[in-house]
């Protein structure tokens, strides 16, 4: 024979199960919103006749579990965390599945990716989340578009040295024109792997792909690891020449090594931003 509170106790876990099986139907692929609203309705109602019921005991912690998660999905990370916050309460100690909403929580970039449509949220809505090619996401483009105009200014521009440069330096000292014309040659077809990188790039930031983000750091590195090899080689070139106490030379080379030095310095700033930043994780889903 069974105790009244024992079947009291019995039927609330029975309705407990019967929401978490809902819940996992409306979140598993495509979030279903039309049921996850009748998951909250449920559980609402669940709520008001045993949240403070004693027959339940500390069973009652399932209620601010399933709060918890249904708040979770629907975006609302705060109240989440109070709900679980409320079920280790209730239960009188923490356990492993409050623990790892906790975590998802801190980490704050993973709920929405998987159960929001960004394109279905207001502008209000993916400001509050992150969502969006703003803030400092934004000042990288502008960077890059500012980058990809200047390179392919310079490079119609006659590039690193002019044809008339080089033939200058072959007659200072033979096969000199020739070797920085290989140089020339090296630098020009970096600089188009460069422009197709940057172009590339900002295409799929625009369209917010997932590839966005390495090609980001790969464009990054190039530029950064380019420059550094070309810089080198050159200041290598003049010094066996004899031409690096020349003040043209010295002046190109000093304006070079700017260049060079922005981009180890965009390195070191945009490719940690780009893994760790949330707003990069929300905005390229696609």
């Amino acid at each position: 024979m069974q105790l009244p509170h024992s079947k009291t106790r019995q039927t609330y876990i029975d309705q407990v199960k019967v929401i978490e099986a809902n819940l996992k139907d409306a979140t598993s692929g495509e979030k279903d919103k039309a049921l996850l609203t009748q998951v909250q309705k449920r559980l609402d109602s669940l709520a008001e006749k045993y949240q403070f019921s004693e027959e339940i005991g500390t069973a009652r912690y399932k209620l601010y579990e399933l709060q918890a998660l249904v708040h979770y999905f629907n975006g609302y990370d705060d109240d989440a965390l109070d709900f679980i916050n409320q079920a280790i309460e209730t239960r009188g100690e923490t356990y492993a599945k409050a623990e790892k909403l906790k975590k998802q929580l801190s980490l704050g970039d993973q709920y929405v990716t998987k159960t929001t449509n960004p394109d279905k949220m207001t502008k209000e809505q993916q400001r509050k989340h992150k969502i969006g090619l703003e803030g400092w996401l934004a000042l990288f483009i502008v960077g890059q578009i500012l980058a990809l105009l200047i390179t392919v200014f310079r490079f119609f521009s006659d590039g690193f040295m002019s044809s008339s440069d080089i033939s200058a330096l072959n007659e200072y000292e033979h096969g000199l024109g020739d070797t920085l014309q290989a140089l020339t040659a090296f630098e020009n077809t970096a600089v188009i792997v460069y422009v197709a990188l940057l172009i590339t790039m900002l295409v799929l930031l625009f369209r917010k792909r997932k590839l966005a983000k390495p090609f980001a750091i790969a464009t990054l590195i190039f530029a950064a690891v380019y420059g550094i090899i070309d810089y080198a080689t050159a200041s290598s070139v003049f010094e066996s020449s004899g031409l690096a106490g020349n003040a043209e030379i010295q002046s190109m080379m000093s304006k070079y090594s700017g260049d060079v030095g922005r981009s180890v310095i965009g390195v070191l700033i945009w490719v940690p931003y780009f893994l760790i930043s949330k707003r990069v994780k929300r905005t390229l889903t696609k």
